[in-house]
């Protein structure tokens, strides 16, 4: 902590009318850092990825005039599967810590 973040948590918990320690444990409180989910974050970034990849080889198609139906299908189905991953992820929520 630099003296200036020092001099700056005194004068907050000075105004709250609490010691550093008791006014840091109170912010704690409000606002508790989050936990994100590592491993399954990292799982939805590589599916991410991964269905990037198939949609831009689908786009080169389509810009080279040889894009089929069920290419586009199937471009619109990992949209939605993306979505899905992500929605689910969300859905969890992030933990605090305790």
């Amino acid at each position: 902590m630099s003296a200036r973040d020092y001099e700056l948590l005194k004068e907050k918990s000075a105004a709250a009318g609490l010691s550093a320690n008791a006014w840091l444990m109170a912010q704690l409180e409000i606002n508790r850092p989050v936990l994100h989910r590592e491993e399954e974050t990292w799982e939805a970034i590589r599916f991410m990825d991964e269905a990037g990849r198939e949609i831009n080889a689908i786009a080169r198609d389509f810009n080279s005039g040889y894009g089929t139906v069920e290419q586009l299908r199937h471009a619109v189905c990992l949209l939605g599967a993306v979505y899905e991953r992500l929605y689910a992820l969300r859905k969890k929520g992030y933990l605090h810590a305790s």
